[in-house]
């Protein structure tokens, strides 16, 4: 459809060739793009080749294929390839009701008496498009998850739940790995920015026919209309993890290493399949590539037993311990959110209490040394800093931003042997960077005492 920045185009289906170049002048002479065209069946071959207008000028009276007909098949191939219905007015130059009413009934949104008054014509059709313009901004709105752009939850649903039943293709569940991490460690605007990204991966991987949602959260579902085969599946698959995992490297850092990636479930359907089973296949299929490995696609087979575990969630120790294990072991502190952090803070100060071992807490607090900082070019400093930080310490160490400018550490197994060396490696790592001098870093420790 046209928009704002290009000129409306009307396509105009007359037989007479009169009545074309009359309204063509009208139209272009204001600023209208005009595609005239004889009869009813070129029009849907135009359409066909995925040219769609703004809006069809149809006459009812033409050979071989009048009007009506002409509408109906239009909006029958509208329906099946999911593209928006255009807007069309009849052309005639009767005065029948009858052909006005049936007209209505099909879908025609006006009727223009030949020969034309130039400054009605074109007031129509300029009331028409703007008038189905609001519309589809409301519809779109109403229909769109407001992050990502995406169809939202009710609408995909909606769209998949008639898809499944009237054509073959495949349902899949998205789910991206590790994404929580993202959110404790760098914030929630980080993770904003990976769903976004991973939002315009679908869109580049899918096809336009292919109906893509955002399911909620990190959840995201779709359907793929006449799909090409499993192996082909999975490949799109590992391709957006792999795209997730670049678009996360380029947003988070290069230094960014969660394991982040992306775990699908499938289930093909042949059409006539509710959407209700598809779903419960595809999640069982999920549920499966999340216990076995993760950054996957499996593909719901009947007869396979794709998820080892009873409806009442049991497993055995082995199961139980892939799921919840790390899939890779990360060689830098944990960089939690302040509430995961004082989970954990709490547990390890009971758990050194009666087993002992030591530990040392670290509060790192920074301040600019350049007057007029702007908060953006402080916030950026401190952010690298942080990082050095994560980088610089054990995986068995914790940290959480507490204020703008300070990190809390807690460093289990660390005395007062040790403490300053660990403290001096973040120095000297710091002091490696350009902008060191750019900030006051200052440090006080505390021993956990037994």
């Amino acid at each position: 459809m046209g928009s704002k920045e290009t000129a409306d185009w009307v396509i105009v289906v007359d037989d007479d060739m009169a009545n074309l170049k009359m309204a063509g002048k009208i139209l272009s002479s204001n600023g209208m793009r005009v595609t005239a065209l004889q009869s009813g069946k070129a029009l849907l071959e135009y359409i066909k080749n995925g040219s769609l207008p703004d809006l069809v000028l149809l006459d009812i009276l033409m050979p071989e294929m009048d009007g009506f007909e002409t509408l109906k098949r239009l909006r029958d191939y509208e329906r099946d390839n999911n593209t928006p219905e255009i807007p069309v007015i009849f052309l005639t130059a009767g005065e029948d009701k009858e052909i006005e009413s049936r007209g209505f009934e099909m879908g025609a949104l006006d009727f223009m008496r030949k020969p034309f008054e130039p400054e009605v014509l074109v007031f129509r059709i300029k009331n028409i498009l703007s008038n189905t313009r609001k519309i589809m901004a409301l519809s779109d709105e109403a229909s769109s998850d407001c992050m990502t752009g995406l169809l939202n939850k009710n609408t995909v649903t909606e769209q998949i739940s008639k898809a499944c039943m009237e054509a073959p293709g495949a349902f899949l569940i998205l789910d991206l790995d590790n994404f929580k991490l993202v959110n404790d460690i760098y914030g929630h605007e980080a993770g904003d920015k990976i769903l976004k990204a991973f939002a315009e991966l679908l869109k580049r991987h899918f096809r336009a026919n292919d109906i893509v949602g955002r399911f909620g959260g990190d959840e995201f579902v779709t359907f793929l209309h006449n799909t090409m085969g499993e192996e082909a599946i999975k490949k799109v698959v590992r391709r957006l993890g792999e795209g997730l995992m670049e678009a996360a490297m380029s947003i988070l850092g290069q230094n960014m290493t969660l394991p982040l990636g992306v775990s699908a479930g499938a289930a093909i359907t042949k059409g006539s399949t509710e959407y209700s089973e598809l779903f419960e296949q595809a999640d069982k299929a999920l549920l499966f590539t999340k216990q076995n490995g993760k950054h996957s696609c499996t593909i719901y087979k009947e007869n396979d037993s794709v998820v080892p575990v009873s409806d009442d969630g049991i497993c055995d120790i082995k199961l139980l311990d892939s799921v919840l294990n790390e899939r890779n072991v990360m060689n830098h502190a944990l960089w939690l959110g302040k509430d995961e952090f004082a989970s954990v803070y709490r547990y390890l100060l009971r758990f050194l209490s009666r087993y002992g071992d030591g530990a040392y807490k670290v509060l790192f607090t920074i301040t600019p040394t350049v007057e007029d900082m702007r908060e953006s070019e402080f916030t950026k400093l401190v952010d690298n800093l942080g990082e050095i930080l994560k980088g610089s310490l054990r995986s068995s160490d914790i940290m959480m931003q507490n204020a703008p400018g300070q990190f809390f550490l807690f460093l289990p197994m660390v005395n007062s042997d040790n403490i300053n060396k660990v403290i001096a490696r973040i120095i000297v790592a710091w002091e490696h960077t350009e902008d060191y001098s750019k900030l006051k870093v200052t440090y006080e420790t505390e021993a956990v005492v037994n």
